[in-house]
């Protein structure tokens, strides 16, 4: 096909001519065409994770005060109880005490269990490095018994197993809890797990009595890798993407990522992702190619940190029926604060600015079927909870805004001939979208895992790229990822598994088959002729998931297998065998 001459400037003739093509040509693309976009098959971030969700704190050496054999055999009377350095937030827990010591004649030994119950108490009440303590005196009938409450303080932090990469890191995120008094448990859990957050490193850490009277020494024990990354393969993206396999393993690509962790010393990580197939991946029209550069710096000892990240996608589909060639590129700047950060319970807020460009053209023509610029403001919420019974249950929430500014791309600037890539769409719009998921045992033999999403646009049409969909490997995995696309839409799936431990070669393996079932609708407001304005589908099918545990807190590698069948209301059915593997290092 040959390419397009230029186009003079003063002829507003040719200029509607070509408007009128270009919208003409985009309203009469297939919507499988739209679903093969770059930033149909690109995701939302490709930042690796804040925080390491397995982390621990352990305790060691005995706490309270052990009663003196044969101490249950002797009573005594007190008239009143003396405490001394008592905390004003624990003065019920004082009052009990006191209560349970006088109300009578009592065993010796039970001196001993009321102070050890009151250490637990404060405790429970979060401050753990706290001593209740029975101080050295003689005590008769009728008799003041003294106890002493010591305010226990971190003495020090021991990071000699820190490697020097980490070290310094380490020693300014724990700082804070040396020689404070008062200390809680959620304040040292906190700057516990932020080090433990630090790229690259597992850390393990364990509590014993310091030298002096209520001192603490934290002993840590970190794991450290210079450099981590994966490599992997799934056939999620359309046929026409994908390269080798047979057809009816789809579009199978190849995935891989680098993270160089802590490279200057201050607990940065800087990133890579590569996915593609390799036909013609390093051609200027390669079939399927994602790239993106970041870095994920911290910011003081509070656990901000600024994330900046560079995505590039190109896609040629092998389609006859649309010869297309898409580009998306973005540019992102987040600012991430952990509001709450425990072992239980981890509220993080996002603050994000990405600024987009899609452009998707005929192969062989220079001028574009549509070209979008976009200026995005999000601001996101997560939060995730660990349930007593081991449960864990998540929760996201993201706001975005389009703004005119920084080279937006408006109506206004249609006027060269080249439209936006939707009708009635512009760059300044607002959208609201959230997540859940939960994940519980159903006894000792299954797991149930529920998943939903959703998207409003409050009833205005969206750019291409700012769309929901709910086709995916963890919704509606039946269809082919970044089908199913509206601007407003909800899907929920659930799978229930039955993982068991098993050992193939000598290495231990987990097996986990399962059931998933899956419903969403879409919904597109301002549709073209060939859009229908709702969509209801639905997915179900079988699977297996095998984990393999090298041991290492590094290392691991996995593989799954699905086979499910999708219905939809417009639009063929679909049965589709999903394979995906990748090895962490």
């Amino acid at each position: 096909m040959p390419k397009t001459g230029g186009i003079g400037t003063g002829d507003p003739a040719c200029w509607r001519r070509v408007l009128m093509t270009s919208a003409a040509l985009l309203c009469l693309l297939p919507s499988a065409a739209l679903s093969q976009t770059a930033s149909a098959v690109t995701p939302e971030s490709f930042q690796p994770p804040l925080q390491n969700l397995s982390g621990s704190v352990v305790f060691t050496g005995q706490t309270g005060t052990q009663a003196p054999p044969g101490s249950e055999q002797i009573g005594i009377t007190l008239s009143g109880v003396a405490l001394d350095g008592g905390f004003p937030q624990m003065a019920r827990a004082h009052a009990a005490l006191e209560a349970r010591l006088t109300r009578g004649r009592i065993p010796v030994s039970e001196l001993f269990t009321a102070t050890a119950d009151l250490e637990a108490a404060y405790a429970e009440a979060g401050f753990v490095l706290t001593r209740v303590v029975l101080p050295e005196q003689t005590l008769r009938d009728g008799g003041t018994l003294r106890i002493a409450v010591v305010d226990g303080f971190v003495e020090t932090v021991d990071t000699t197993n820190a490697p020097p990469e980490i070290r310094r890191r380490i020693e300014a995120l724990t700082a804070p809890l040396v020689g404070r008094p008062g200390l809680s448990m959620t304040e040292l859990e906190r700057q516990l797990l932020l080090a433990g957050d630090v790229s690259g490193v597992a850390l393990g850490s364990a509590l014993a009595t310091g030298s002096r009277p209520g001192g603490t020494v934290i002993a840590l024990d970190p794991q450290y890798r210079k450099v981590t990354g994966f490599v992997g393969f799934d056939n999620f993206a359309p046929t026409e993407l994908g390269s080798i396999g047979p057809d009816d393993l789809n579009g199978v690509v190849l995935n891989s990522g680098i993270e160089l962790n802590s490279p200057f010393r201050y607990g940065e990580t800087i990133y890579g992702r590569l996915s593609g197939s390799p036909k013609a991946f390093l051609s200027g029209d390669p079939r399927y190619r994602v790239m993106a550069l970041g870095a994920l710096v911290p910011i003081g000892t509070s656990g901000l940190a600024v994330n900046v990240e560079l995505t590039k996608s190109d896609t040629t589909p092998d389609n006859d029926e649309a010869p297309t060639r898409s580009d998306f590129d973005r540019q992102s700047f987040r600012i991430v604060y952990p509001w709450i950060r425990s072992r239980q319970t981890n509220l993080t807020s996002q603050f994000m600015i990405d600024r987009q460009k899609d452009e998707q053209r005929l192969r062989g023509f220079d001028e574009p079927l549509f070209s979008d610029r976009m200026t995005i403001l999000r601001a996101g919420l997560s939060l995730s909870h660990t349930h007593a019974d081991g449960n864990l249950s998540e929760v996201g929430l993201i706001l975005s805004r389009g703004i005119d500014a920084w080279g937006a791309r408006g109506l206004d600037d249609t006027g060269n001939g080249i439209p936006l890539s939707r009708q009635g769409a512009e760059p300044e719009f607002t959208k609201f979208g959230g997540s859940v998921t939960h994940q519980r045992a159903l006894g000792e033999r299954f797991a149930l895992g529920v998943m939903g999403r959703f998207q409003t646009s409050f009833g205005d049409p969206l750019l291409t790229s700012e769309q929901f969909t709910i086709a995916g490997v963890s919704e509606l995995s039946a269809f082919d990822t970044g089908e199913l696309r509206g601007d407003s839409g909800w899907v929920v799936r659930a799978e229930v598994s039955s993982p068991r431990s098993i050992e193939l070669g000598g290495r231990p393996l987990m097996i986990s088959p399962y059931v998933f079932a899956g419903v969403g609708q879409v919904s597109i407001e301002q549709p073209t002729s060939l859009e229908s304005s709702r969509e209801n589908a639905h997915a179900y099918g079988i699977g297996v998931d095998l984990v393999s545990h090298s041991g290492s807190r590094f290392r691991s590698s996995s593989l799954r297998v699905e086979y499910g069948k999708g219905e939809r209301d417009d639009g063929p059915d679909n049965t589709r065998f999903n394979i995906s593997g990748n090895f962490r290092f």
